[in-house]
Order: C-alpha cells, then structure tokens, then sequence
C-alpha cells in the first residue's frame, strides 16, 4: 500500500495505477449510452416501481421538458421527487 498524494490515507495498487492513468492522460471518457446503462443499473438496484394517476396536460408537460431537457421523462419525475424529499422543493402554502 502506498500513500495518496491527494488524501491522506493508504491507497491499493489498482488505485495507484488509475491515480497514475489519470495523472498521465492515459484515461478516456466513458461514452454517454454506456454511462446512461451503468446509471439506470444502480437506479434499478436501489429503486422501486410504484403507480400513480397523473393528469394529461401534467403528463403532456413533463414529458416536454424531460425531451428539452434531453432525459427520459421517467428519470424527470424521479428527480422531482427526490429533490423535494431532501428539501430542494418546498411548496409554498398560500394562507
């Protein structure tokens, strides 16, 4: 084990040899089709499919902005989701 220049902890050999690729330019991109996979297995590892009612014109809605957006509507209404039950949607109730 050898020590990382970037952290402070022991790094294994596997990871000194990506640490050296990256220094050295020697890494490429990973390309997006292949990316979006790995994303969607991770996704499908941890999620859960439910179903819900949507009215049309919501529906019609999302999916515009999810193919603006260059995403999958589904991955859209995931990310709502998510962000509102972390706190990065609040709704704002009118008194």
């Amino acid at each position: 084990m050898a020590k990382s220049k970037f952290v402070d902890e022991l790094i294994d050999n596997e990871e000194r040899a990506l640490m050296d690729a990256i220094e050295k330019g020697k890494t490429k991109p990973i390309p997006h089709d292949e990316k979006e996979r790995i994303r969607a297995d991770i996704m499908m590892a941890s999620s859960k499919n439910i179903t819900i009612r949507v009215q049309s014109e919501d529906l019609k809605g999302i999916k515009e902005m999810a193919k603006a957006a260059g995403i999958p509507y589904q991955t859209l209404i995931n990310s709502i989701i998510h962000r509102y039950v972390t706190g990065g949607i609040v709704f704002k109730i009118a008194l």
